[in-house]
């Protein structure tokens, strides 16, 4: 067991820098190089506060309502903020005892988004949205429930067999 626990936090650690380099390192190494050098001196907090959406779910509608926007971008940034976080919901669980309740999963997945988020407003590395946020937490919340019926039906598949046995001796 504890080479499968060993192999699974290489697996969530690997999946947390992937989830990095897609949410702050979109583009090539070289855009980053320049835009620090050149721009980052230019960018204030406040140019990307004024840029952020705070409204909750004003993304998700635009993008719902929307028929100027590519079908294929308004997929991929709703579907890959929701999915994206489905393993953190399901790592999380099965490598630490106290994730193993709902809300901490949720919390814990609200917070690393939110810490995503102000890395993106701090550094100018995209822009702040709360409903990246909010489909974040979201996906990490559906990667628990994944965990959670997973586990639920592990454990009535080891209880089957002890309560037909209790069952039997009861007859005798």
């Amino acid at each position: 067991m504890p080479a499968i626990k060993f192999l699974l936090w290489i697996g969530f650690i690997a999946f947390l820098l992937l989830l990095t380099k897609n949410i702050l390192f979109k583009k090539h190494p070289g855009y980053y190089k320049n835009s620090f050098r050149k721009e980052y001196r230019r960018y204030s907090i406040k140019q990307g506060w004024d840029r952020a959406n705070t409204k909750p779910f004003s993304t998700i509608k635009l993008f719902y309502n929307s028929r100027n926007l590519n079908a294929e971008y308004k997929q991929n940034n709703l579907l890959g903020n929701l999915l994206g976080f489905v393993p953190v919901g399901l790592l999380l669980p099965l490598l630490i005892p106290f994730f193993r309740k709902g809300i901490y999963v949720l919390l814990a997945g609200g917070f690393l988004s939110l810490g995503f988020e102000m890395m993106q407003l701090l550094f100018g590395l995209g822009i702040f949205d709360v409903d990246d946020i909010v489909l974040n937490t979201a996906g990490c919340f559906i990667g628990y429930i994944i965990y959670w019926f997973f586990n639920r039906i592990l454990n009535l598949q080891d209880r089957k067999p002890a309560a037909a046995t209790r069952g039997h001796n009861n007859n005798l």
